[in-house]
């Protein structure tokens, strides 16, 4: 199931039958985009070995890099709370979680973890990461996901007030064909449900989160130019939908709207 400029894919299932219309395609100002999230500080941008860049305009300035921290030097998942005043961001490699809090002389670390890496072998790292909200959490906390690349593709979750890796989810089989790699995840802020990005595949699988694990409800595909990867994604507002790629680097932004409400 594909896009279509201007058009409109829906998920026409019981579960949170959602609809996507693509909204706008912009070029941005960095040589490439592995992630992308939405802040008090405006829309933020990882370019992988440089760092945090704030997005303005046609500019991006570095908002927060290495010699804040270094594990800000390998980044590939960036996520924020729901009043954006607190932003996360995940390295690849090592797995180190970054806090940074936001204050009127910008960004500050507050905290670090290193993620419990899945799998008993050397593998591909962390890839994405994003924020739940308590009104979506088994606990009634809020907390984190993250996904991990390959071998094994695995969704991680997050205890926000200890950063310990408390489920670690194997796709399931149907989710598993469609989903080579996981480049990255978001959170529906409506309806708690996970969009899982595949760089690979070129694709997004909506997910639910239940106590029988991760079930799939709907994938698409994305409009995407020949070679183009998609490595970032996220929710700008309840209503839009943004996916951020390499090669070249895009943000590609998309209306969204829903016919049912849903849980985690």
């Amino acid at each position: 199931m594909s896009f279509r400029a201007g058009g409109s894919v829906s998920l026409s299932n019981s579960h949170t039958p959602l609809s996507f219309a693509l909204h706008a395609v912009r070029s941005l100002p960095v040589k490439g985009a592995s992630a992308v999230t939405a802040s008090r500080a405006g829309v933020l941008l990882v370019e992988d070995d440089l760092g945090i860049y704030r997005l303005s305009g046609s500019t991006a300035t570095l908002w927060a890099g290495p010699e804040l921290h270094t594990a800000l030097a390998d980044l590939e998942g960036i996520t924020a709370n729901e009043t954006g005043d607190v932003v996360w961001a995940l390295s690849e490699e090592h797995g180190t979680l970054v806090e940074l809090r936001l204050g009127a002389r910008g960004p500050r670390v507050v905290r670090t973890a290193v993620l419990e890496r899945p799998g008993s072998t050397k593998n591909k790292g962390f890839e994405g990461l994003a924020w739940v909200a308590p009104r979506f959490s088994n606990t009634g906390r809020a907390a984190l996901v993250a996904v991990h690349e390959h071998k094994p593709r695995r969704v991680c979750l997050c205890d926000l007030r200890t950063l310990v890796v408390t489920d670690d989810l194997k796709l399931p089989r149907a989710a598993k064909g469609l989903l080579d790699d996981l480049a990255d995840v978001a959170v529906d802020p409506v309806s708690g449900l996970l969009l899982l990005l595949s760089e690979e595949s070129r694709r997004i699988a909506v997910m639910q989160l239940d106590h029988a694990g991760l079930q799939l409800i709907q994938a698409f595909d994305l409009p995407l130019e020949d070679g183009e990867r998609p490595e970032g994604l996220a929710f700008l507002s309840a209503s839009r939908l943004a996916v951020v790629t390499e090669g070249p680097a895009r943000l590609i932004t998309f209306r969204v709207t829903r016919r049912a409400a849903g849980r985690v």
